[in-house]
């Protein structure tokens, strides 16, 4: 009697949101991210993927491995957050990941948007800020406003128009 291989097909599986936020972590650890820092990326592109916003979903993973194959950016950085006013923070990301700087910043931002009424983040040194509203969504849940900007190069073209604007 002969083993046999089992057959794969193109089908897909579904598995659950805890079970792949699980699974992207230890992709992220194994390609050198801290685990903390591993937890963040993985909820943050689990929620695109539950969403439905592939696009910033477990589709960015070979991206996010690249980038730290390559050291571009720094999987271990740890972020610094200086209280600067009443209202505003800054992070330096540390050559990292935005989503890590912003969780460290989210409780100390919570606090001065209900002290000050107002508060504005400002991360630098960072890198990927991916999809913005899992990182809105939060302080939507303490009952705050939040809006999310970031830098980029602009390549979106309107329509009708024969070059990108924004």
């Amino acid at each position: 009697m002969s083993a046999q291989s089992p057959t794969v097909d193109n089908a897909s599986a579904l598995i659950g949101f805890d079970e792949l936020v699980g699974l992207l972590h230890a992709v992220f650890v194994k390609h050198g991210t801290s685990p903390q820092v591993a937890a963040t990326l993985a909820h943050n592109c689990a929620s695109a993927e539950r969403d439905g916003a592939h696009s910033h979903g477990i589709f960015r993973i070979p991206g996010y491995l690249s980038t730290l194959a390559s050291g571009w950016v720094d999987g271990q950085a740890l972020p610094v957050v200086t209280d600067v006013a009443s209202g505003f923070v800054r992070v330096d990301a540390g050559n990292g990941f935005a989503q890590p700087a912003l969780a460290a910043a989210r409780d100390v931002l919570v606090a001065k948007a209900r002290s000050a009424g107002i508060a504005l983040l400002a991360i630098h040194n960072s890198h990927h800020f991916a999809a913005l509203w899992p990182d809105v969504e939060p302080f939507a849940e303490e009952g705050l406003v939040a809006l999310s900007v970031v830098n980029s190069m602009t390549c979106v073209v309107p329509h009708g128009a024969d070059r990108p604007l924004f």
